[in-house]
């Protein structure tokens, strides 16, 4: 049986559960049996999921860097001492669990959404550095699976030593998906040749598990689902940290206050723990709003496609939460301020409706509001045509025929036929850079 471990993944974030869960159902239906191991950095009760996560994170990671486990006795010592500091006993016989998935291994993907780039410390980018390099102290290929990457202009001293660092190290991957044109281009500028452009793998995939096959129990609680055709409202605490915090608030109660005065039963969902004081600042700085109601609670990545397809449109700030009205063909005013978001509208032919949440002046973002009004069934219409063509490929398939040349080529023989399912004949995907043209 095949075995890969996906690395750059959390749990708490819904963007990154659906990336991994998005993968590993992919696998699945074209090898039928394989085993998918996450190596996860936040996660909560592993137990819950029917898949296996382990934690790579601030401890483990150097532990297997700098080769702690060969010393005896040292990584059960310091496991009790991070169990007992911690209060948690999800550390208790990982390391050994780790290393013996490492070394029996086929391949390993990537799944960070950012991590490399200068609008998030160096330190994150090391992170994926030092997983590269893991893969290749184990002697094992690895493949960075679609993810945003650049620009490299962090302004620090040692900018030029890191770029080294980086053009050194992603030399090794067998593949490098970059989500946007920008990450391609900054990525090839380091004479790159193992890059190539793809969109998210939640939009590229067909296969996408419900709730129940990725939970052995469910979260618990009673689910809240929108009245039919409302408005979803999605607020991103990311945006407070790149914008004037005090003038996003202001925009995000225009908006709200526009939709109420149009008619509109709103509804805020919030995709993550992180936003929910968020909602309530915005909500305190309205003159209506009791009038919007509120989504919250913890749900799964499916979950949150479910609801989100309910709406007749959004309003959005959270990259994934875009890319899971999409998947559902529910159009979407976007306010972001990074080419992921452009990219991600262009693949749907709703560029006209992304505005840079930056900027200060809510006019043009209330007129882009107003134009969704008046023409959501159309763009939902065009949304879906724009999916179908996407996922006439897989780049998931992409990624495994590039796995087994790369096996075939070492002289490693293999028993897994790459076949769906279902049986049906697929072909290798091709022409990946066309979807983006």
């Amino acid at each position: 049986m095949k075995t890969f471990i996906v690395t750059g993944i959390q749990m708490r974030n819904k963007g990154s559960q659906a990336m991994f869960i998005s993968l590993s159902e992919s696998l699945k239906s074209i090898y039928g049996d394989c085993e998918v191991i996450g190596f996860a950095n936040k996660y909560d009760s592993p137990e819950q999921y029917t898949f296996r996560l382990l934690p790579y994170d601030d401890y483990t990671r150097p532990i297997l860097k700098h080769g702690l486990y060969k010393a005896p006795f040292l990584v059960p010592l310091l496991t009790r001492l991070v169990g007992h500091f911690k209060k948690s006993d999800k550390w208790r016989n990982k390391i050994p669990e780790m290393r013996k998935a490492l070394k029996r291994a086929d391949g390993i993907f990537d799944a960070s959404g950012y991590a490399l780039g200068s609008g998030w410390p160096k330190q994150s980018g090391r992170m994926l550095l030092d997983t590269i390099k893991m893969a290749k102290r184990y002697n094992k290929p690895i493949i960075l699976m679609p993810q945003s990457f650049g620009p490299f202009d962090w302004g620090e001293k040692d900018d030029a030593h890191f770029i080294d660092e980086v053009k050194k190290e992603l030399t090794y991957p067998l593949k490098i998906y970059a989500r946007e044109r920008e990450g391609y281009a900054c990525l090839t500028s380091l004479g790159l040749r193992n890059v190539e452009l793809s969109a998210d793998m939640v939009i590229r995939e067909k296969a996408f598990p419900r709730a129940d096959q990725i939970r052995i129990r469910n979260g618990g609680g009673t689910k809240e689902y929108p009245a039919p055709n409302s408005v979803g409202f999605i607020i991103n605490k990311n945006v407070f940290r790149i914008g004037d915090a005090s003038a996003v608030l202001d925009v995000y109660a225009r908006i709200l206050e526009k939709l109420l005065a149009s008619g509109e039963r709103v509804y805020i969902l919030c995709t993550s723990t992180a936003d929910t004081d968020l909602v309530k600042q915005v909500l305190g700085k309205m003159e209506n709003g009791r009038k919007v109601q509120v989504i919250s609670g913890e749900y799964s990545s499916p979950e949150l496609i479910d609801i989100l397809s309910r709406f007749k449109y959004v309003v959005a700030s959270r990259y994934h939460s875009v890319v899971f009205a999409y998947r559902s063909g529910v159009p979407a005013v976007i306010l972001g301020w990074a080419s992921k978001y452009t990219d991600l509208a262009a693949l749907f032919q709703q560029q006209d409706y992304v505005f840079d949440i930056r900027d200060t002046n809510s006019a043009r973002i209330l007129e882009g509001v107003e134009k969704m009004a008046a023409h959501y069934e159309e763009e939902a219409s065009r949304i879906k045509g724009s999916l179908e063509g996407l996922q006439a490929t897989s780049v998931v398939l992409d990624a495994v025929h590039a796995l087994e040349e790369h096996a075939s080529s070492a002289a490693v023989t293999t028993h897994h036929q790459i076949r769906p399912r279902n049986g049906a004949t697929r072909t290798r995907a091709r022409d990946l850079k066309r979807l983006h043209s």
